[in-house]
């Protein structure tokens, strides 16, 4: 069993709250200067201007759904990491059929000079050793 450090997997849990709450400006907040964000079937996205630039965009596109599991989320010093699932429906507003993603993920987060956690690093990937099915697509 590894470690869950809940300080830092309530960043995660507000995220989805934020990204699911149709929040973008919070969504950003959560967002180091220099984050970099490397996910499933996009290009890297470096830097908080280009960041909230695709965060924007993707707002006014989808509805979303997030569920993930941490598997590990630790803390040391100024950095912190979160490991786990994660299953993602980006259900287009034009009513076109809904995208699924699944797959590991991993945030690095940074303790900034404001005193807040923030994410550093988000990315994510297909992993064949989670279910495509669960928890949120269905049976």
């Amino acid at each position: 069993m590894h470690a869950i450090d809940t300080a830092i997997t309530a960043v995660i849990d507000d995220w989805i709250a934020a990204y699911e709450g149709d929040d973008p400006e919070r969504v950003i907040d959560l967002y180091a200067d220099d984050a970099v964000i490397a996910v499933q079937g996009r290009g890297t996205v470096n830097g908080h201007d280009d960041i909230a630039a695709l965060l924007r965009a993707s707002f006014v596109k989808y509805d979303r759904k997030v569920t993930v599991r941490y598997d590990r989320a630790e803390r040391n010093g100024t950095w912190a990491y979160v490991y786990g699932r994660s299953w993602i429906t980006l259900a287009p507003r034009d009513k076109t059929p809904p995208a699924h993603l699944f797959g590991r993920f991993t945030v690095m987060l940074r303790l900034c000079a404001d005193g807040k956690w923030r994410i550093f690093i988000d990315m994510d990937q297909p992993s064949q050793d989670v279910d495509p099915r669960t928890p949120h697509f269905g049976a």
